[in-house]
């Protein structure tokens, strides 16, 4: 008992550190690019080499977790290499080495989450949606940075934000020496587990759908800082926006266990996909800053539903011995694939439509995801389930749930 309440607290710190790394990154990286005198169009590439890089590896981060059994020394070595492409990409100068830098920050931090988060699921057992209150210190965790991370900035220029950033880092790096996977089933070789995944129909249609979503979301995210401040924000609001997000998240989480009980998986993340498309087309009716900082609210509230039901999700249909390498996938659709397709694309549009008409398209694309969602979540459902009522059977091992194809 007292060697499982050290590995949840373990866990928890681990997103504690990780978070307050990624409240001091994501915010901020497109101001700091645009500092650097990158155009939209530069920004929007650059945005989408980064997350081509998390894309290739966050599966393989994962696959080396599962086929190595502990996720110790894996955690603790991606935590360790991200921290070094930070403080590079802080320190090294022309669009080459910059980009350089990005990839290798990307490719380290990509392998953090998904590791995590199959450990974190093992630490809570059968009952999967109380992952949630372990998140949500993260939540509060990037609540924390993103507004730290705005004063140090507003005091001594965007560089500050490595200030914050590094530091997470190591510390991420360091609780992570002590998060350790449970024995479990034979381990599987990486491309093994990659193909595993693959092959699952259920997954599949699944992480698609994820794609169109986040792809839509991520197109706004990724120049939604830039847009405050041209609107006529300051810094320091740019940072209370995305902590205002982050806000919303941590009651959601908290209270994730009672929804599901009372509304099922599949009505969850058909909520959550809906909150991005209400997101969406407030930022386009207005541009008054103060409203535009309130959208994070259903901007918050649609990443909780969504990310953690998709979290749990994955977990449950993930073929036995791919635990991390499944997370890996999502991971590399969510902060990857998408990330290509959205801000890349949006770079692009925006030279021509402008923000406002990208973020237009943005929105018909979420509200176009949500409907596919929902009929995706039905088509999926066994027999009797289609209500997403199916999340309320806890599953009675500790591993994967069996895949359904």
């Amino acid at each position: 008992m007292n060697s499982e309440r050290a590995q949840t607290w373990r866990a928890i710190g681990g997103f504690i550190a990780l978070y307050l790394a990624i409240g001091a990154l994501s915010p901020y990286l497109p101001i700091y690019y645009d500092s650097l005198g990158l155009g939209l169009d530069a920004i929007g590439l650059l945005a989408a080499l980064y997350a081509a890089a998390a894309m290739i590896g966050a599966p393989l981060w994962g696959a080396s977790a599962d086929r190595f059994g502990s996720a110790r020394p894996i955690l603790a070595i991606a935590a360790a290499s991200a921290a070094l492409a930070a403080a590079a990409l802080a320190l090294v100068t022309g669009t080459l080495l910059i980009a350089i830098a990005a990839v290798a920050l990307a490719l380290a931090m990509a392998g953090i989450m998904p590791i995590l988060d199959a450990r974190a699921l093992e630490v809570v057992g059968a009952g999967r949606s109380h992952y949630a209150g372990l998140r949500v210190w993260g939540s509060a965790s990037y609540i924390v940075a993103v507004v730290l991370t705005g004063w140090v900035t507003e005091w001594t220029g965007i560089h500050g934000m490595f200030v914050v950033l590094v530091p997470a880092l190591v510390a991420t790096a360091l609780v992570g020496l002590g998060i350790r996977s449970r024995p479990g089933t034979a381990p599987l070789a990486q491309l093994t587990a990659i193909g595993s995944v693959l092959r699952s129909r259920t997954l599949m249609l699944f992480l698609l759908v994820v794609l169109l979503t986040w792809t839509s979301s991520t197109t706004i995210n990724a120049f939604f800082s830039i847009h405050l401040v041209d609107i006529g924000a300051p810094q320091s609001l740019v940072g209370i926006a995305w902590a205002l997000g982050a806000a919303v998240e941590v009651p959601i989480m908290i209270g994730f266990p009672f929804l599901v009980r009372r509304m099922g998986l599949n009505r969850l993340l058909v909520v959550g996909a809906i909150l991005f498309a209400l997101r969406a087309g407030a930022i386009v009716v207005t541009r008054e800053p103060l409203i535009v900082t309130l959208t994070m609210l259903l901007h918050g509230g649609a990443f909780a539903l969504f990310l953690v039901g998709g979290v749990m999700y994955i977990s449950r249909h993930a073929p036995t011995g791919t635990a991390a390498t499944a997370q890996g996938m999502l991971v590399a659709i969510v902060f990857g694939l998408a990330q290509i397709v959205g801000p890349g694309a949006g770079g692009l549009l925006a030279r021509e439509l402008g923000l406002q008409g990208t973020f237009a398209l943005a929105g018909i694309g979420s509200g176009l995801a949500a409907m596919i969602l929902a009929w995706v979540l039905r088509r999926t459902a066994p027999a009797g389930r289609a209500c997403g009522c199916e999340s309320l059977q806890p599953w009675r091992d500790s591993g994967n749930a069996p895949t359904r194809t």
